[in-house]
């Protein structure tokens, strides 16, 4: 059955409220088995939609559904919890589906949120997050419960608050749809699967101001429907004044199984972030082929506002400790894997648990970054929100790991833009860590002042077939850190001034050492 909102009365004017004659023509393709409902060209002013199932919701290319901006045009499904749904997002939405099967939004027009209204004036300069204007910002699209659901080549344009939120979706399919938002609008998610499994996410186009794809686990998601899991990424481009793909923050139950490739992520804060905070586990990720573009955005020495963007231009970012005020631990991140990444960013590749967290089995493989400054902010910040200690001041490494166990760095490559901030320090910077190979580095630090590799109270650390670049000082500072606990193997450290030296800048010896070719200092080679 195929009929148009036409033949139900509706007018595309973009005045006239076409919300009953839409909803009349979804109710009478259901009623009738199912089939597709024709949205043709014209500007279709409505409040909630309700997709059932069975039924097909079809944009014609000059298509457009558009939001009201009366809250009383939106409704909560029935069987919806208004208050209780994902951190006080509420469930109204422009368009709705509730335990559906059999749904799909296709073809070339528009779901237009109009989020731009929602939120104080652009001044085309500044970066800051936008206002908002009230409490009333409906999602664009917010399914729940729903089986064998496709969303195809659609646009979702300005959404006030999520984008495209599926709590406790099985079997789902997106593929080359494109999501517009305003880039400085807060809460404008892009994808969000909370809780979802088998969610297929491909040849996307996707601009936000707050996180491009989000893979959470609300409380209220976890507590009717469980783990997130068997979620993939492909061949899609992304650009977020937050985190391109994000993994977390909200994780009241497990995540596991995600594949996230063959991407582009460019002018974002952050490349991928993953969080633990409310006590489950985050196991089995890949993410290969990725090349990340990230800078700063409103620096906390600029602006102080009453809102803020996360993040400190990190390409990969992994944190697992409380929120502030959590009472449980934050839970456990394990069995996580970065290979082939290309990074152009302001910040450093951010590895952290707490002492009740430990991160484990982290692996990062063929990956290049290359610190340059773009923003005009002067960074020298870290940013765990949500946290009690929130943003804090630190030096930044390239690469920052801590309470970490079983990590491995393999051909990695440190390059450091000829405009260098003040801020930046080692290429590696390693504290309370057990079980960290490094194999084939390539690098040095910011400058000679600075070792290229600090380990503060390591355990079983071997560096292998690494390169100390020219001009290099002291290329492995030990604090806190038996020589015994230390392997150097088949080594090119013939540039530094130094092999290895104690952070009171006495020599070490006593570690293992073996094919090494080391500075002048070192002698010329070992056995």
């Amino acid at each position: 059955m195929i009929v148009s909102i036409l033949d139900y009365g509706a007018v595309g004017d973009g005045v006239t409220k076409a919300t009953r004659s839409i909803q009349a023509a979804i109710d009478a393709c259901a009623e009738h088995g199912g089939g597709t409902v024709l949205v043709p060209k014209g500007n279709y002013l409505s409040g909630t939609l309700l997709l059932r199932s069975n039924v097909t919701l079809h944009l014609e290319a000059e298509g457009r559904i558009v939001s009201s901006m009366e809250e009383a045009d939106f409704t909560a499904p029935e069987g919806s919890d208004e208050l209780e749904l994902s951190e006080g997002q509420g469930s109204r939405a422009l368009l709705s589906a509730r335990h559906a099967v059999n749904i799909a939004v296709t073809g070339l027009g528009t779901i237009d949120g109009r989020g731009e209204q929602f939120l104080e004036p652009e001044d085309g300069v500044s970066d800051y997050v936008l206002l908002p204007l009230g409490q009333f910002r409906p999602k664009l699209i917010d399914f729940e419960g729903c089986t064998n659901v496709v969303f195809r080549d659609v646009t979702l344009y300005r959404a006030s608050s999520w984008g495209l939120h599926m709590t406790g979706c099985r079997t789902v399919t997106i593929s080359g749809i494109k999501i517009l938002g305003q880039q400085r609008g807060p809460n404008n998610d892009g994808i969000d699967p909370d809780c979802c499994q088998d969610v297929h996410i491909s040849n996307c186009h996707i601009e936000t101001g707050d996180d491009c794809i989000v893979v959470k686990t609300t409380k209220y998601g976890a507590e009717r429907y469980g783990a997130c899991e068997n979620i993939t990424v492909t061949n899609c481009t992304l650009m977020s004044h937050d985190s391109a793909i994000k993994i977390g923050t909200e994780t009241h139950a497990d995540i596991r199984n995600i594949t996230v490739t063959n991407c582009v992520i460019r002018n974002s804060n952050r490349g991928v972030g993953i969080w633990v905070r409310d006590g489950a586990t985050i196991e089995n990720m890949l993410f290969s082929n990725l090349i990340m573009e990230t800078r700063l955005f409103s620096d906390e020495e600029e602006i102080n506002r009453q809102l803020r963007w996360w993040g400190k231009s990190e390409p990969i970012f992994i944190t697992a400790e409380r929120r502030n005020g959590g009472q449980l631990p934050p839970g456990s991140i394990r069995n996580i894997r970065f290979h082939n990444i290309i990074a152009e960013t302001e910040g450093c590749i951010y590895l952290e648990d707490s002492e009740e967290s430990v991160i484990e089995d982290i692996s990062i493989r063929g990956l290049r970054t290359k610190l340059r400054r773009v923003s005009g902010y002067p960074g020298g910040w870290f940013d765990t929100q949500p946290s009690a200690r929130g943003v804090f001041a630190h030096h930044i490494p390239a690469l920052f790991c801590k309470h970490a166990r079983k990590v491995t760095l393999s051909d990695i490559e440190v390059v450091w833009g000829e405009d260098k901030s003040e801020h930046w320090s080692n290429a590696v910077y390693a504290e309370q860590v057990e079980d960290l190979m490094i194999r084939g580095f390539r690098g040095a630090a910011s400058d000679a002042e600075h070792s290229v590799i600090e380990l503060h109270r390591v355990r079983d650390v071997v560096v292998e077939g690494s390169r100390a670049e020219r001009g290099s000082g002291v290329f492995l500072k030990l604090a806190d850190t038996a020589a015994e606990e230390l392997a150097l193997l088949n080594n090119d450290l013939s540039k530094a001034a130094s092999a290895v030296q104690a952070a009171d800048g006495a020599p070490v010896t006593g570690y293992f050492s073996t094919g090494n070719r080391l500075s002048a200092e070192g002698g010329a080679r070992d056995a």
